[in-house]
C-alpha cells in the first residue's frame, strides 16, 4: 500500500473538525502548503537566485512563523493596577481569569457549607476527607478504611461529621448507594411519615421491582396507601451528586447538510470553514533554477509531492462522501419525508453496489460523520437498518419501522391492560410483519419500554386526568 493510498484511507474516516485539524497540521509542516486565500510569499530583498539565498529563503519562512506567533503573545501589562502591593498573590487575585464564570462542583458545594460549620482546623479535616472522597454521585466508595488514618481521632468524630454532611445540600450524599441516600432524605423531608421510611428502609428491593402488593403485606398497609408514598418516594433525587457533576458536554457540528426541496434531493458538504490549499508559487520557481543545490531541490520535491497528494486526496476524500451520503439519502428519502420511524433497510452492501465502491469504503465514509436533516442532526450511521422479512414476503420491512411500530402499539393500548409481547407479536402479523418475541422484547428494550407488568403497576401511579 503506497503512502498516498494510506492517507487517502485515513482522511475518508476523518469528520470535518479533524480534517481540518490535519490540514492545519499540514500548513506548519509543509513550507511549501499554503491557504489558497492567502498571499505568495516573495523572495526576500537582496536574492541572488544562488543556492545559500534559497536556503536563506527556508529559514525565513520558520522566522515568519515565529514573528507572527510573536506578536499573538499577550504580555502582561505593566502600568498601575490601582492597588498598591507587589505581592503576586494579590495580583492574580485580580486577574481576568478570575472573573471569567465557574460553575460550582459538588466538592466545593459540600466544602463551603462545611467551612460556615465547623469549630476548628482538625474538626475541618475530617470533614473534607469524607467530602474529596465522594464520586459524582454524591456517595462515599465501598471502602473508606483508607480515609481517616489519624488514631488521634476521638470515637464519633466521622459518625457524627458523616450525619452533618448528609444534611448539607444537596440531601442524601456521604452514604454508600441510593437506598440509603433515600432513607436520608425521607427522614429529613418527611421525619413523622412511619410508612415511608419502612418502605425505603426494610422494603427497597421490593420497590425496585414496584411490587406493592407484597410491600403492602408485609407492612400490613393497604394498597392505596403503598401506591401514594411511592409517589411520595418518586419525586426524591436517588442520586444528589449529579446536580454537580461537571459533564463534558459535546458539541456536533454537522459534516453534510441534506434538504429535500419539491421532492429533490440536495445533499453538500459543511466544510466552507476549512482552508483550501495550494503550492506556494515562490518554490515552483524556485525548483525551475538550474544552479539549485541537489540536497534543497529534493527536499522541495519530497514536499510538493507530499502536497499534491494531500490535496489530490482530500479532493477525493470530498466526492466520495458526497457520493455514498446521496446514494444513503435516496435510499432512506421517505425518512426525509416524514421523519425518524420511517427508514427503509439498507446495508454497507447496497450502497457499495449502488456506488461500484467496496463495502469497505462506504463504512469508512460513514465513521465519525454526522448529517443535518431538517428532522434534526444523525450520526450517518443511524441511516443504516437491519432487514426484517414480512409475512408474505411481498416487502422487507426495517428495524426502525418495526419499532416505531411498536412504539405506536404501546401508547394507543389500554393502560389498564397493558398488552404482552406475545399480543404486540399478533398485532404485527395481522399487519403482515413477522417478528420473533424475544425481538419485540429487544426492541422494547432499545425504546426504553417496561414489560406489561410493569407498565400496568406505572399506569396505576399516573394522576387520573380530570375533564
Amino acid at each position: 500500500m503506497t503512502q498516498s493510498l494510506k492517507q487517502a484511507i485515513e482522511l475518508l474516516q476523518l469528520s470535518t473538525i479533524e480534517l481540518y485539524e490535519k490540514i492545519t497540521t499540514e500548513l506548519v509542516d509543509n513550507p511549501v502548503l499554503e491557504e489558497e486565500s492567502g498571499a505568495d510569499l516573495s523572495p526576500l530583498p537582496g536574492d541572488s537566485g544562488q543556492t545559500d539565498g534559497a536556503v536563506r529563503d527556508l529559514a525565513a519562512d520558520e522566522t515568519r512563523l515565529a514573528r507572527a506567533d510573536e506578536r499573538s503573545i499577550q504580555y502582561d501589562d505593566g502600568s498601575d493596577q490601582g492597588y498598591a502591593t507587589g505581592d503576586d498573590d494579590e495580583k492574580k487575585r485580580y486577574s481576568l481569569e478570575n472573573y471569567y464564570a465557574h460553575e460550582e462542583s459538588l466538592t466545593e458545594h459540600l466544602l463551603w457549607q462545611a467551612r460556615l460549620t465547623v469549630r476548628h482546623e482538625k474538626e475541618f479535616d475530617i470533614y473534607e476527607s469524607i467530602i474529596t472522597a465522594l464520586d459524582e454521585n454524591g456517595f462515599l466508595p465501598e471502602d473508606t478504611s483508607g480515609l481517616f488514618t489519624e488514631s488521634a481521632l476521638e470515637a464519633g468524630d466521622v459518625e457524627n461529621a458523616l450525619a452533618v454532611i448528609r444534611l448539607f445540600d444537596p440531601v442524601g450524599c456521604a452514604v454508600r448507594n441510593v437506598r440509603e441516600s433515600l432513607c436520608v432524605q425521607c427522614s429529613h423531608f418527611y421525619p413523622y411519615d412511619e410508612v415511608l421510611l419502612k418502605i425505603v428502609g426494610d422494603c427497597f428491593e421490593m420497590l425496585e421491582k414496584l411490587d406493592y402488593q407484597k410491600i403492602s403485606r408485609v407492612l400490613a398497609v393497604p394498597l392505596p396507601v403503598i401506591v401514594e408514598k411511592s409517589k411520595i418516594i418518586q419525586k426524591l433525587d436517588p442520586y444528589p451528586g449529579m446536580q454537580y457533576s461537571n459533564r463534558t458536554i459535546r458539541y456536533i457540528i454537522p459534516d453534510i447538510d441534506v434538504k429535500l426541496v419539491d421532492g429533490e434531493i440536495i445533499v453538500g458538504l459543511n466544510d466552507d470553514w476549512v482552508p483550501g490549499l495550494r503550492i506556494n508559487s515562490y518554490y515552483i520557481s524556485l525548483m525551475k533554477k538550474k544552479n539549485i543545490e541537489k540536497k534543497l531541490q529534493e527536499y522541495i520535491q519530497d514536499k510538493m509531492q507530499s502536497a499534491r497528494y494531500l490535496m489530490k486526496n482530500i479532493a477525493t476524500r470530498r466526492n466520495t462522501i458526497l457520493r455514498v451520503a446521496g446514494s444513503i439519502m435516496a435510499h432512506q428519502k421517505e425518512f426525509l419525508e416524514r421523519g425518524p420511524g420511517h427508514l427503509k433497510p439498507l446495508t454497507h452492501g447496497d450502497v457499495a453496489k449502488d456506488l461500484g465502491i467496496h463495502e469497505s469504503t462506504v463504512s469508512r465514509v460513514t465513521s465519525n460523520k454526522y448529517v443535518q436533516t431538517s428532522w434534526g442532526v444523525f450520526d450517518l450511521k443511524y441511516f443504516f437498518v437491519s432487514r426484517l422479512k414480512s409475512a408474505d414476503g411481498s416487502e422487507d420491512s426495517s428495524s426502525d419501522e418495526v419499532m416505531n411500530l411498536i412504539k405506536d402499539i404501546v401508547e394507543r393500548e389500554d393502560a389498564s391492560e397493558p398488552l404482552s409481547d406475545e399480543a404486540i407479536v399478533r398485532i404485527l402479523g395481522k399487519a403482515g410483519v413477522t417478528v420473533a418475541r424475544r425481538t419485540i422484547a429487544k426492541y422494547r428494550g432499545i425504546l426504553m419500554i417496561p414489560p406489561s407488568n410493569m407498565r400496568k403497576k406505572i399506569n396505576k401511579m399516573k394522576p387520573e386526568e380530570h375533564t
